[in-house]
């Protein structure tokens, strides 16, 4: 639905984010905890009204570059992932609020 504002489907078993989820353009809110995703598609940069991301407890390892495109993020929350380095354009996240990356395996800021 091209009006959706939040989509919420924690605690399932999710394995991918389909790159179809990009065509929701309204979506300001997309919660994916706890499930098992691996990969966060480069499409998300296409959610360009997206101001929360949380997507803890699942397996991703990698924050791509893309997420650092979405200029109205305002909290990212991939606490509890398989996480071993923070991107360094995540400083281009101007309107961010809240960046939560605990229980992850990153060793260096």
């Amino acid at each position: 639905d091209e009006y959706l504002e939040e989509l919420s489907l924690s605690n399932n078993l999710i394995n991918i984010i389909p790159i179809e989820i990009s065509k929701l353009q309204n979506l300001k809110l997309l919660n994916l905890n706890f499930n098992n995703i691996k990969k966060i598609p480069i499409e998300i940069e296409n959610l360009v009204n997206l101001e929360k991301l949380i997507l803890c407890y699942n397996k991703i390892d990698e924050i791509p570059i893309e997420i650092c495109n979405l200029k109205n993020l305002k909290q990212l929350n991939l606490h509890g992932n398989q996480l071993e380095k923070i991107p360094i354009e995540i400083k281009n996240l101007s309107n961010i609020e809240i960046i939560n990356l605990g229980r992850n395996k990153i060793e260096t800021i």
